[in-house]
């Protein structure tokens, strides 16, 4: 028996685990055509330095950047940026090295704010690749029942995704850590081994050191099967969301506020669901357990002459006529905008567009609502506030605080939206003004 043979076959097998991450990795990119830049996520890692390898090996090297994330948590982090640039020099590809601090130590932290650079990074046509395997999936998978998660969170990390303006590709998700380390001892790969990753102080290192090893003793085939059933739960959330977005638009008025005379007809159950697909459409935010229990105790059921709000982040949820609506924040609201031509106006809470048939003879201001303010609408005999005016048109409080009016000289001529008022001279007859406030448009 040749002495050699275990090692020939164990270095045979380490070719051909390279050669099926490569054809994995072709696959995984036949959908991608029209990405016109590919940016490697890139720790210096085994994962992140096989998939710059690969990456270099089949995508055009003038359409792939290097990005490194630099947490500054670690006295060895300036060493793996340098690390990282040196590889993209080699590969003769682009760097770019951002530096971020995470709010703590945490691996919850560090990944935020990861995240946070890579969606500020990415601009229209970019995908990002980044590492992660079937091990990390399982980690993922298993973390998470521990937590506690539903559907979203059960069906693990998806093979891709939006990310900002581009997208977020992980090519290496259906293969195990070790057949990535068969194929970076194929190709004699250097990379970094931080050595954070060794203590089980962090929860996923836990799992990845003394939990899976001995599930994988035990069920051989545990990868796979996880990985399987996450694809499972996939599909089974995105036939869920299906139904709920056909009960939804019967339950969303044309300007997409959630009616809840409407919604309250429906079964109990359907009931928080449906707020959480609503939320998540509308600006991508997934509600909790928790959060979906204080909207409907402090928002839904709150009495009928409260002006209720819950934060979402930047946003807040608000209810007006019994209809809930998701405020966004506003840009810097203009004012004290001179007018002496047609055009349009994006005042930071909406849109202002004014057309003429003859140029005017005096020029309009437009200003922010003080407070105090009186006009006679056309076609009426007596003066009224404009705070009466916005009463009547039965807008929802918090759009009337900052509402554009119109001035010439210190009159109000118009109320956008709601009215033009006299005191226009006779030369401005061919006027024409339409006011879309963001919160209240399609």
């Amino acid at each position: 028996m040749n002495p050699n043979s275990g090692n020939l076959t164990a270095l045979q097998e380490c070719e051909r685990q390279f050669k099926a991450l490569t054809s994995r990795f072709i696959s995984s990119l036949d959908s991608s055509s029209l990405i016109s830049r590919w940016v490697i996520a890139h720790s210096g890692g085994l994962d992140s330095q096989l998939l710059l390898h690969l990456a270099c090996q089949v995508l055009p090297r003038n359409q792939i950047v290097v990005l490194h994330i630099n947490h500054n948590l670690q006295v060895e982090s300036d060493g793996w940026s340098k690390f990282s640039k040196k590889q993209a020099e080699v590969n003769g590809v682009a760097h770019h090295l951002v530096s971020v601090t995470p709010n703590n130590s945490s691996e919850v932290a560090a990944r935020d704010a990861r995240y946070a650079a890579f969606n500020d990074f990415v601009v229209e046509g970019d995908c990002v690749l980044v590492g992660h395997h079937a091990d990390d999936q399982a980690e993922t998978l298993l973390f998470r029942w521990l937590r506690g998660a539903g559907l979203t969170g059960l069906k693990g990390m998806p093979g891709q995704r939006e990310l900002g303006q581009g997208y977020l590709l992980r090519p290496l998700l259906y293969c195990s850590r070790k057949q990535l380390e068969q194929a970076a001892t194929e190709i004699d790969l250097e990379f970094i081994q931080d050595p954070s990753n060794d203590s089980i102080e962090y929860d996923r290192n836990f799992l990845r050191h003394k939990v899976l090893p001995e599930l994988k003793l035990r069920w051989p085939q545990l990868l796979s099967r996880w990985q399987k059933n996450a694809d499972l739960v996939a599909k089974s959330e995105s036939l869920l969301n299906h139904y709920l977005d056909q009960d939804l638009s019967q339950c969303l008025t044309a300007n997409r506020q959630l009616n809840l005379d409407v919604w309250g007809l429906l079964i109990e159950i359907k009931r928080p669901e449906l707020i959480r697909r609503w939320v998540y459409n509308e600006i991508g935010f997934l509600l909790n357990e928790w959060q979906l229990e204080q909207i409907q105790q402090d928002v839904i059921q709150a009495q009928s002459d409260a002006n209720p709000i819950y934060s979402i982040q930047e946003h807040s949820l608000r209810r007006f006529r019994n209809h809930l609506y998701i405020v966004s924040p506003s840009s810097e609201l203009l004012d004290n905008v001179e007018i002496s031509e047609a055009g349009r106006w994006a005042l930071g809470d909406g849109e202002l567009i004014i057309e003429l048939t003859k140029p005017l003879q005096k020029s309009l201001k437009l200003q922010r609502r003080k407070g105090g303010e009186r006009c006679i609408p056309h076609g009426r005999q007596h003066s009224k506030s404009v705070k009466k005016l916005l009463q009547e048109a039965d807008l929802p409080p918090w759009v009337k605080v900052d509402w554009p009016l119109i001035f010439q000289g210190e009159t109000v001529v118009a109320v956008p939206g709601i009215c033009v008022c006299d005191g226009w001279d006779k030369e401005s007859s061919g006027f024409s003004l339409l006011w879309r406030p963001l919160s209240l448009s399609d």
